[in-house]
Order: structure tokens, then sequence, then C-alpha cells
């Protein structure tokens, strides 16, 4: 299958299901970022110049980042005296999707080719999806203890109860095999690994369809607003970013609009 997207393959989260969900701080991210924007290799000593951290500081995250996933590292050619200097790279891109993820592709195209509305079709989907995962205790669909303030039917619901909605969301979110980051309040909600990335790719109107259905879902019967839910795909290097609700929707809704209109940074 031809890869039409023209999002830059640094750009979202990574694959699932190849290895462990490690989440990723924004100081790692830029270093990986400058690691993706180079053509070749940078060395402890290069970045430490480049970005005016310790030497120390640089190795850290350079380290991290190799045990993570996001880069390799190999010796430089032995010059001298003492141990060789470490080059460090970004991993190279997966050459495609594989098992599920490959059959999550296929059924996207085939949504993407035949569905008269495959937008709608993929956030139902995304619905269908909430609705087999076990329930979470307590439960994400208003089931909620009445010291959270989580009510059904569109109730005023606290600030308590709509944080405890959005983390629990989080928590299914990461279950579902998505890396998941948040806010103090987890109003925002970084996607560092998605299980369907290489299909988000090849169709992200469907695929990202269907997660934001995943996630309205979820909150279904909680009280949260789900038109004020707001997924920017591939937000930056190694990232997707969900906007979740919180319980001042009017807000929410201008706020969200205008992060989605903005789009992606620039590669």
């Amino acid at each position: 299958m031809e890869n039409k997207s023209l999002v830059p393959t640094s750009y979202g989260p990574r694959p699932g299901g190849r290895d462990a969900v490690a989440p990723i701080s924004k100081a790692r991210a830029a270093v990986l970022a400058r690691l993706r924007a180079i053509d070749g290799t940078l060395s402890v000593e290069q970045l430490a110049l480049q970005t005016g951290q310790h030497a120390n500081t640089a190795r850290e995250h350079l380290e991290a980042l190799v045990e993570d996933g996001y880069a390799t590292k190999a010796a430089a050619p032995k010059e001298g005296r003492g141990r060789p200097a470490w080059l460090y790279r970004p991993a190279p891109a997966p050459a495609g999707p594989v098992g599920y993820a490959a059959l999550a592709a296929a059924l996207a195209q085939h949504l993407a080719t035949h569905s008269e509305n495959p937008t709608a079709e993929g956030e139902a989907a995304g619905r269908a999806w909430a609705r087999a995962m076990p329930p979470a205790s307590p439960r994400i669909n208003g089931d909620e203890p009445k010291a959270s303030g989580a009510k059904r039917d569109g109730a005023k619901l606290s600030a308590a109860g709509a944080k405890a909605t959005r983390s629990r969301v989080a928590t299914a979110l990461e279950q579902a095999g998505f890396g998941v980051q948040k806010n103090r309040d987890a109003t925002e909600l970084t996607l560092t690994v998605c299980p369907i990335v290489e299909a988000a790719r090849e169709n992200p109107d469907v695929v990202c369809a269907v997660h934001l259905g995943l996630v309205k879902e979820l909150m279904a019967g909680s009280g949260l607003p789900e038109e004020n839910v707001a997924l920017l795909p591939f937000a930056g290097p190694g990232i997707c970013t969900l906007h979740m609700p919180s319980i001042a929707p009017a807000k929410d809704a201008a706020a969200n609009a205008a992060k989605i209109e903005a789009g992606p940074a620039a590669p």
C-alpha cells in the first residue's frame, strides 16, 4: 500500500506492540527532535555544545532515548588513546504495520475507499471499541462514587469529578495500548505511543475518528460534554495531543477549535 501521508514520519506517537510504553519528557522530546533533524549522528559533546546543556545532562537524555527505543548508538572510529566516543542517531522508522496493526490499516483503507461517510463510521467503530473494553472500576460511564461528583444526563459536574473521569479515560487508553502523559488536571493528554499509528498515517481521517469515538464513549454518561473533546493528530515529534473537556464547556469549545485550526507545529 502506498503511503500518501504528508505528515513527517517523526511526528506522531511510536507504534505500539513492539516495545514497552515509555513516556517521553518535553526536554527529551526536544533532544529527539534535534537528532531527527540532522543528517548523521551526534555525540554527547556536540549535543551539549548545541544546546548549552552540561555534558552529563546531554548524555542522560541520549542514553534514555536509546533505552526507550527512540535512538541507537555506535562507537565512533577510534583515534588515539582512550575509549572512542559514542555517536547517536534516531532509531529507524518501522518498515510497515504488522500483526493487528496491519489489519487496522486494511480496514481503515476499506472505509476510506468505500464508505459514504468514513469519518462517521470511524467514530462509530471507536465507540464500539470502547464498549467492548472491560469496564473500569469504578466505571468511566458515570457510575462514579458520590464523592467524585460525577452525575448522569449532563448534570453539573464538580471539578474533582471531572478530573476523576478524565484520569480514568487516560488509564483506559493506556490499557488499550496507548502511551499517555497527562497534565495536572488531565485536561490535556499527550499520546506518546499509538497501537495503530501506521494506519493513522495512511488514513488519518478514519483512524483519528476511531480514536475520538473511543474517548467520547469512554466518557459517556459522566457529565462531561463530549463535543468539547479535541484530538490534534501528529502534533509534534513523537506525539499526538488530546484535549479533554473541563467543566467550562464554552471556554473549552473555543480553545479547542483554535488549537485544531492552528494545526500541527511546522516540521
